[in-house]
């Protein structure tokens, strides 16, 4: 399996008992970044840009647990940043697993697992969302710094020999070319990782470089090859996604399935484009008008791809469509 069967089973619950209550839009995510500071400066990062003036900040231990409880997404993401930098990871992780058996998953650099595995133990509630972009010589570079990659397989055997579910989240950029994708993906297979997302590069709207990103012309050709390489490997990515990537289907944006928490408060309207923040979870929501990045009218939205909006709309179309859903349970069950 690709997923946890239990993830799969907590979600579908959870967004039956939404729709049920006649809510129309409820967060199947929590990207929880405690912090924005980080021991990498990897380019194409608009975090450490966007928030340089508050790069310090942190959020309280009792507002990040809070923040989940408030928003009530069932799958929290911890990222930043470097979540690890963190100063209350090891309570806030376990604190997470604790409010009603959240699952929780790590977005990590791996630079600092070792301490981190020494007190808290596998679960099957925790897993770690390992960045890796390319083969050695491309994610050195992206990182911006030498060995990361070596670290970054040493950590995943660690993780894996200990008993941990282990992701991985790869970002394709212009230079990645298909030929590493393949190669990348076939190591990460040998080492026994649990699951591979495989995104394109996403554009923040502090960076006013894109020459590294994936022009919408590129997108089809790389991520056909993904998806053909999905047959056959524990590529997370569902199969209407890699549809949408590919340019054989359209598919509108569910920008409120995946919310996020820092430090300055709740980040409006979605984890790349930044109105504002909010005090309360609320607020966002009242402050939203979620119809119209839906339907990407805003000029920002124009050529964004990102899975956290678009995978947010397949989860949610489940049972819609009979062929999709079929290829939905075959992907994630066989």
């Amino acid at each position: 399996m690709r997923m946890p069967l239990k993830l799969m089973t907590d979600l579908g619950r959870y967004m039956r008992s939404k729709r049920k209550a006649g809510e129309k839009y409820f967060p199947l995510v929590l990207m929880l970044e405690p912090l924005h500071a980080c021991n990498l400066a990897c380019i194409g990062c608009g975090r450490i840009v966007e928030y340089k003036d508050t790069i310090r900040d942190m959020l309280p231990l009792e507002e990040a647990l809070g923040s989940a409880e408030e928003c009530d997404a069932p799958i929290v993401s911890i990222c930043g940043g470097e979540p690890l930098m963190y100063k209350h990871i090891v309570p806030l992780t376990k604190g997470l697993i604790e409010q009603q058996k959240r699952h929780v998953q790590i977005c990590t650099n791996a630079i600092l697992l070792e301490r981190f595995v020494r007190q808290v133990p596998p679960s099957t509630f925790l897993s770690f969302n390992v960045h890796i972009d390319g083969m050695r010589e491309t994610h050195d570079r992206v990182v911006d710094k030498q060995g990361v990659f070596d670290t970054c397989v040493k950590m995943i055997k660690m993780l894996k020999e200990k008993g941990y579910r282990v992701q991985t989240n790869t970002t394709v950029f212009r230079e990645t070319t298909t030929e590493e994708l393949e190669e990348l993906i076939k190591m990460l297979a040998g080492l026994g990782v649990d699951g591979m997302l495989l995104t394109p590069g996403y554009h923040y709207q502090v960076l006013t470089n894109d020459d590294i990103y994936l022009k919408s012309d590129e997108m089809p050709f790389k991520f056909r090859r993904v998806r053909e390489l999905s047959d056959h490997y524990k590529i997370i990515n569902t199969p209407i996604y890699l549809d949408y990537l590919v340019g054989d289907r359209d598919l509108s944006c569910s920008p409120w399935t995946t919310v996020t928490r820092n430090p300055q408060g709740w980040k409006g309207p979605c984890y790349l484009i930044t109105n504002g923040h909010y005090k309360t979870f609320k607020q966002l929501h009242e402050a939203t008008d979620w119809e119209f990045y839906r339907t990407k009218q805003d000029f920002r939205c124009r050529d964004c791809k990102l899975h956290s909006g678009f995978e947010g709309t397949a989860a949610l179309e489940f049972g819609k469509s009979v062929k999709d859903s079929w290829r939905m349970v075959r992907h994630y069950m066989f």
